[in-house]
């Protein structure tokens, strides 16, 4: 027969894996609330992050900021292939000005994946310049009267998951980086 101290440590511990479970999920949470409270649009950046599992057992801001970069670098990826793919039945300069930033979105933002371990202000910058880089993209479409809203949508991602990234590198406290 079993003792009722063992019982008892076996609660014990059961209850301390409960309890650090729910603390490190709440813990994600936070760090996902602190980031997506100062973005433009809080319900689309909690739509976002709170729908990936990396995101939920994110354990610091630099993990967050991980899980952003490489949700960046799919969606830069997939857009340059659709920019592409649309470049060769539109061979309009808009659209040439596109394929050229996103091949610059897609860099950039490899680029600051490699950086953000050994150089999180340098993978803040190149963050920030395939951001741009996606601007450039929508500047060109507009300045020249071009209407394509699947580029629209894609130029809107990138810069969101980019503002996303920037908060997520701005809250890790030892970098003392400006909030977007």
């Amino acid at each position: 027969m079993e003792s009722p101290l063992s019982y008892a440590l076996a609660f014990f511990f059961a209850l301390f894996l409960f309890l650090s479970s729910s603390s490190l999920a709440n813990a994600s949470t936070q760090l996902i609330d602190d980031v997506c409270k100062n973005t433009i649009n809080n319900a689309e950046c909690l739509k976002i992050l709170d729908s990936n599992p990396q995101a939920l057992s994110a354990s610091s801001y630099k993990d967050l900021a991980q899980v952003a970069l490489g949700l960046a670098i799919a969606n830069a990826e997939d857009s340059q292939t659709f920019i592409n793919n649309l470049l060769k039945s539109d061979p309009r300069d808009a659209i040439k000005k596109c394929a050229s930033s996103y091949k610059a979105v897609v860099a950039s933002f490899k680029s600051s994946k490699a950086e953000i371990e050994e150089d999180p202000m340098t993978a803040n910058y190149d963050a920030k310049i395939a951001g741009d880089d996606a601007g450039n993209c929508e500047t060109a479409l507009s300045s020249q009267g071009v209407k394509v809203p699947e580029i629209s949508a894609r130029n809107h991602v990138v810069q969101f998951t980019c503002l996303m990234l920037l908060l997520s590198l701005s809250l890790i406290p030892e970098l003392k980086l400006p909030i977007c």
